[in-house]
């Protein structure tokens, strides 16, 4: 077995970094602003335009 050299960059030991108090903590998350009309109406689209979308795609493999 090789012995390598202490200078080594991979056995040398890293120095590490204080560890602080808020590197725990969670991120806090933004609060959920209700959603309006308009927006529940384009989200309701989305999903039947999606929903058409894939019965379209089924009946193209069908043939």
């Amino acid at each position: 077995m090789n012995l390598q050299p202490v200078q080594h960059g991979s056995i040398t030991p890293m120095q590490s970094r204080p560890i602080a108090p808020e590197s725990n903590a969670k991120p806090k998350k933004a609060a959920k602003k209700p959603s309006t009309r308009a927006e529940e109406v384009r989200i309701a689209k989305a999903k039947l335009s999606r929903r058409s979308s894939l019965i379209k795609q089924r009946r193209a493999l069908k043939g």
